[in-house]
């Protein structure tokens, strides 16, 4: 009896240290859920549910074009509709009419930035960011190989207690194939000047500071500009002169304390010298945050930069260029920047009290044909301006943030089509879960021609849906469009996706283990075939075969990768929230 007794006794014991195994496995998955959602027990569903991910597209009724290739509002479009005031600002006065003395006019050859200088010089590589590598690779290109890396660092945020680190979003490299005659008025260290075949990286980060690095080697080309500013955005250079504008992402602490409200820069790329600083604390803005993560445009001919800022503020400066290249001296003579801005009712019921009303700003960066751009805001708003009356021509609500940059295209039929997508920000239900999603507009009017929805999440603030710009397909994928998606259809997935120019429909679509904020860039081999490339949160780069989603070759950095990487040839260049710059090649 005595031996039952043990038995059960020891039964019991069993029984009571499984349940008590049992008790703190659930505490710790408890536990660990709680420091996922940062202690807020609203966002514990979000973790156990997933969304219904891929939507049906919707189509819309869009009206035949009464004149050609000339954007003009329909109905349906008017700015009246969605804006609920503009304003102009001319040489620091409010005016209510004006036109461009020096008419801005980007042919096709300045939109592709078919240039004095080689490679990409802007983010996706052109202004109708549809450029997302340059040069062509191998036939074979089915395996990537880490090649280099290079040690960035960190950067103070404002609070001054939390810290910018690595490569953010946007966060693209400059890539540049600079001429014999080019490097040699450049302050390039004797190696780089040497090198004939020389690309060099220009890579402002989230260190404060701007890189110059030899994209075959890592080797430093040059000096590092140390701006003491973070730059999260993708800078552009001059197509003709040897200039570099970029804005600062976000304020930074002083010495004493004090906010350092972010601005754009101008640098030289002669001496490194900076040449001009603009829209600091600028009263005329309709939000109260400043930021310029958008890449900006040079409009050559009108020797003027077109910038677009959180801030509300559209900016159109002329710089008044001198540059003697047989002595190396660069200068510019900037007058006041003629600026735009406008309120809609869109983002008056959006925004809460706290971001100025009914202004909101750009993150994403603008395209450009003639003398139209087109632009959308973080209120859902999406517009056609013409930049020479600074009036707007036509206006499109999206309905959510507009985060993704935009894509110009012109179809077989010469018609011009805009490829954009949205994150969620504002009409998500109780359990943080609604619609983003991936339009396409047509230009001339801004009507909806498709719209391909995707349910996400939306979580501690950081949204789902598109923060990737679409990759657009030419020869044999000349119908595709790739896009990353993210926080589909669980809180900690996201999508790639293929999708059809024409119907909005998938052609495929890959799941992912995490988020992709990077935008994916496609590569061509010499015989005409393409792959993608896309960058995700895990530190994963995949190299995907575009026609079937299949993934070729894949390495893997354990570091978030926010930034969309630069492409020459079979060398990929990206940075790292880990605080390096890395780069890949392509076999």
């Amino acid at each position: 009896m005595s031996t039952g007794v043990s038995r059960r006794k020891l039964s019991l014991r069993i029984g009571a240290g499984i349940a008590a195994l049992v008790l703190f496995a659930a505490l710790f998955f408890f536990f660990i859920l709680l420091i996922k959602v940062k202690g807020q027990f609203g966002y514990l569903y979000n973790f156990f549910v997933k969304t219904d991910g891929s939507l049906p597209v919707s189509t819309y009724e869009t009206m035949e074009p009464v004149s050609h290739n000339v954007p003009y509002a329909v109905p349906s479009t008017k700015p009246e509709r969605f804006l609920a005031s503009t304003k102009l600002e001319v040489e620091g006065l409010i005016v209510t009419d004006y036109q461009r003395p020096a008419p801005i006019r980007l042919d096709e050859s300045s939109v592709n930035l078919l240039s004095a200088h080689m490679g990409l010089l802007t983010f996706r590589g052109n202004y109708a960011r549809t450029a997302s590598s340059y040069q062509s690779v191998l036939d074979s290109a089915t395996r990537l190989k880490k090649s280099w890396s290079f040690r960035t660092g960190r950067f103070l945020k404002d609070d001054g207690v939390n810290y910018w680190s690595g490569n953010g979003w946007t966060g693209q490299p400059i890539a540049v194939h600079w001429s014999n005659e080019w490097k040699a008025v450049m302050n390039l260290y004797p190696t780089a000047c040497q090198k004939s075949d020389l690309t060099e990286i220009i890579y402002p980060g989230m260190d404060g500071k701007i890189h110059f690095l030899d994209i075959e080697t890592g080797a430093e080309t040059r000096p590092a500009i140390n701006v003491g500013m973070i730059f999260k955005g993708t800078c552009s250079v001059h197509p003709t002169y040897p200039l570099l504008i970029c804005g600062s992402g976000d304020s930074a602490t002083g010495l004493f304390g004090e906010q350092i409200c972010a601005r754009i820069f101008i640098y030289s790329l002669i001496d490194g010298r900076k040449l001009y600083e603009f829209a600091a604390n600028d009263p005329f803005s309709t939000r109260s945050w400043h930021g310029f993560d958008s890449s900006p445009i040079f409009a050559e001919e009108a020797d003027t930069v077109i910038y677009p800022g959180e801030n509300g503020v559209l900016y159109t400066l002329r710089l008044n260029t001198s540059f003697d290249k047989e002595h190396a001296i660069l200068s510019i003579a900037p007058e006041q920047p003629v600026k735009y801005a406008y309120t809609s009712y869109a983002a008056g019921e959006r925004f809460e009290a706290s971001e100025n009303g009914n202004g909101s700003g750009s993150e994403s960066s603008p395209v450009v044909y003639d003398h139209y751009l087109f632009f959308g805001d973080n209120g859902g708003i999406f517009q056609c301006l013409d930049l020479n009356t600074m009036k707007p021509v036509w206006v499109q609500d999206l309905l959510e943030d507009i985060n993704s940059s935009p894509v110009l295209e012109q179809d077989a039929d010469g018609k011009w089509y805009i490829y954009v997508g949205t994150t969620l920000k504002f009409h998500y239900d109780t359990h943080h879960i609604g619609e983003a999603g991936i339009y396409k507009l047509n230009a001339q009017t801004g009507e909806i021609v498709w719209k391909k929805p995707y349910a996400v999440h939306t979580v501690l603030g950081l949204a789902g849906g598109v923060l990737a710009s679409g990759a657009s397909g030419c020869g044999e994928i000349a119908d595709y469009l790739f896009y990353a998606i993210s926080k589909v259809p669980s809180v900690e997935s996201g999508y790639v996706v293929a999708i059809s120019k024409t119907t909005g429909e998938e052609y495929w679509r890959y799941e992912l283990p995490c988020d992709a904020w990077s935008s994916g860039c496609l590569v061509y081999t010499e015989d005409g075939h393409s792959r993608l490339v896309q960058c995700c949160g895990n530190g994963d780069v995949l190299l995907m075969d575009t026609l079937t989603g299949k993934v070729l070759s894949k390495v893997s950095y354990n570091s978030n990768i926010e930034s969309t990487p630069a492409i020459v040839g079979n060398r990929i260049v990206v940075g790292l929230r880990s605080e390096y710059i890395v780069s890949m090649e392509i076999h």
